[in-house]
């Protein structure tokens, strides 16, 4: 096993016994009539304030142990792989849902962007044309003008 693999298991395990310590707290809590507010010893205890203080130190162990594995190089190694793996999915599905669609007889996303191609390309001559024409148009009357 590799240093990192360690790493992460180790930060696990913290993680796994902050939570495990503040989950008996919890139930420590609530063993001793939290309904009378009170623990066994006769102290008032507020039960916000005691889940307050038992959500800022699990936040805090957990947020330490995520950010390390987080910006660990298995991590980000891992994600690398997913996206890729996510990446060469998409193109299969693509694939299969393109050639699904040309067995049907429908068009495909290729055949919708390739007659709004063939529809951008004839816009843009239109208007290459009606430039030409309103050019000639202009011309022809500056010369009749004279």
């Amino acid at each position: 096993m590799s240093k990192e693999s360690n790493d992460y298991t180790e930060q696990y395990k913290k993680f796994y016994e902050a939570w495990d310590k503040t989950l008996t707290e919890v139930l420590d809590f609530w063993k001793q009539n939290p309904l009378a507010g009170k623990t066994q010893s006769g102290e008032s205890v507020d039960p916000k304030k005691f889940y307050k203080d038992f959500y800022d130190r699990w936040e805090n162990s957990a947020s330490d142990i995520l950010d390390n594995w987080v910006n660990s190089p298995l991590f980000a190694n891992n994600v690398g792989k997913l996206i890729e793996k996510s990446s060469e999915f998409k193109k299969h599905f693509d694939d299969i849902v393109e050639k699904t669609l040309k067995n049907m007889r429908f068009p495909s996303k290729s055949d919708v962007d390739n007659i709004l191609s063939a529809v951008n390309n004839l816009e843009a001559k239109v208007n290459d044309l009606d430039d030409k024409i309103e050019s000639l148009i202009t011309t022809q009357r500056k010369t009749s003008k004279k």
